[in-house]
C-alpha cells in the first residue's frame, strides 16, 4: 500500500521518527515533501528512470550505507541514489518501501502477462481444500502432490517453454484460497461487480452490508469467537455454503438457508509460466477434475500496471509481510498446532521470545 497505492503526502510518520529523518538527512520531513523529493516506490522508479530490479539494488545499497529510516512497521524511507547509467536525477531522492518493486515487476515488466480463468465445480464432488491441495498443488511445487498442476509444471517446465525452474514464488499458477477471496479477486482482476457476482449477491442476500463485504476484501482483522483473526484465514479452504454461513456468523447477520453447492474460483497462470503449453496443461487438468471454465482471458503488463491490479492483489499479502506485526496476527488453532509440531515451539512461545518477524523486519 505505502509502496504503490499511497502518496507520501498522505503518510504521517510519528513525530519522533520525523526527528530521526531530519537528523539523518539534514532535511525535515515537511521540507522534503514541500520540495517534492519523496516518492512511493512506483513513482520513485519513474522519477529515477530505473526498473524494479535496479530499485532493488539501489535499496540494498541505501540499507548498507545506513540511509534508511524506519518510520513504523513496514514503513521505511530510504535515500536512493540511482545507477550512474540511469537518467539524471537529484542526489536527494527519497523512496518509500523500495523493496517492493522487484516482486511487482514480475507482473509489470515489458512482455509480462497473466492468463486467467474463472472456474466452477460442485462442492459435492470436490471440496475447496482438495481443489487447492490435490488439483492445484502445494505452494512449494517440489512438495506438491503428484499429478497436481504445480507439480506437473515443475516437472515439465522445460518442455512447457518456461525459462527457469519453478519455485515457491514462481510456482506456475495461482488460485483463490476461498470462495470469498475468489470474489475479491474477480472484482480486482476482471472488474466483477458486487451486485451481479453470484457469490457477492449471495452474501448480500444473506444480510451482510455491501460496505462490510468491500472492507473484507482487504483482509482485516475481525472479531470472532472472542479474538481478532484474519478474515481470509477464517474463510480459507471452505466450500461456498459453509463459507456464506460462517461469513454471516462473523458479521453478526442471521445465518440463512443456503442451498447452493457451486464453488467458483479465480485462477491465473503466473507471468513466468504463460506459454500456450502451460495454459493447455492447466485447462486439461481442470477438465480431468470435473472443473468447468466459465470465462477466460489475458491481461498484459500495461493493464496490470495502469489499473494497479497486482498492487491490490498483493494488498493482504503485503499487509502481513510489512504492515502487520506478528503479535497482531492470529493463525487458526490447527495451524498453530502444525507450527508447534514442526518447530518444537508454540506460536505463543515464539512470540514471547521475540523470534517472529514480518518479512520487512526480518530483513532488518
Amino acid at each position: 500500500n505505502k509502496a504503490s497505492l499511497s502518496k507520501p503526502k498522505d503518510l504521517n510518520p510519528p513525530a519522533a521518527k520525523q526527528e530521526e529523518f531530519a537528523k539523518m538527512f539534514g532535511l525535515t520531513w515537511a521540507d522534503a515533501l514541500a520540495q517534492g523529493v519523496v516518492y512511493n516506490a512506483v513513482d520513485g522508479c519513474a522519477k529515477l528512470g530505473i526498473d524494479g530490479g535496479q530499485m532493488d539494488t539501489c535499496w540494498a545499497a541505501a540499507k548498507k550505507a545506513g540511509k534508511l529510516v524506519k518510520f513504523g512497521g513496514g514503513f521505511y524511507a530510504g535515500l536512493v541514489t540511482p545507477p550512474a547509467a540511469s537518467a539524471p536525477a537529484s542526489s536527494g531522492t527519497f523512496v518509500i518501501n523500495g523493496f517492493y518493486m522487484a516482486m511487482r515487476e514480475k507482473y509489470t515488466k515489458a512482455g509480462a502477462s497473466i492468463s486467467y480463468m474463472t472456474v466452477e465445480w460442485d462442492s459435492a464432488s470436490l471440496s475447496w481444500a482438495d481443489f487447492r491441495g490435490k488439483v492445484l498443488g502445494a505452494t512449494d511445487p517440489t512438495a506438491a502432490e503428484a499429478g497436481s498442476l504445480r507439480r506437473q509444471i515443475f516437472e515439465q517446465w522445460q518442455a512447457l517453454g518456461l525459462k527457469s525452474e519453478p519455485n515457491v514464488g514462481d510456482n506456475g499458477v495461482h488460485a483463490s484460497a476461498s470462495p470469498f477471496e475468489a470474489l475479491a479477486e474477480r472484482m480486482n482482476w476482471v472488474g466483477a461487480k458486487l451486485p451481479s457476482d453470484e457469490f457477492g449477491k449471495a452474501l448480500h442476500a444473506a444480510g451482510i452490508p455491501s460496505k462490510t463485504i468491500m472492507d473484507w476484501t482487504k483482509d482485516p482483522q475481525v472479531e470472532f469467537e472472542g479474538k481478532k483473526q484474519s478474515l481470509f484465514d477464517l474463510l480459507e479452504d471452505i466450500d461456498c455454503k459453509p463459507c456464506i454461513e460462517k461469513a454471516c456468523a462473523i458479521a453478526g447477520a442471521k445465518v440463512p438457508q443456503v442451498t447452493s453447492t457451486k464453488n467458483q474460483a479465480f485462477v491465473f497462470v503466473k507471468p513466468h509460466a504463460v506459454t500456450p503449453a502451460t495454459v493447455e496443461l492447466v485447462k486439461k487438468g481442470f477438465a480431468a477434475a470435473g472443473i468447468s471454465i466459465v470465462s477466460e482471458g489475458s491481461l498484459d503488463n500495461k493493464t496490470i500496471e495502469e489499473k494497479l491490479l497486482i498492487d491490490n492483489h498483493y494488498y493482504a499479502i503485503a499487509n502481513k509481510a510489512s504492515l502487520s506485526k506478528p503479535k497482531d496476527l492470529n493463525p487458526p488453532a490447527a495451524k498453530q498446532e502444525e507450527f508447534a509440531k514442526m518447530f518444537g515451539l508454540t506460536w505463543a512461545d515464539a512470540l514471547a521470545q521475540g523470534v517472529v518477524y514480518n518479512a520487512v523486519d526480518g530483513c532488518a
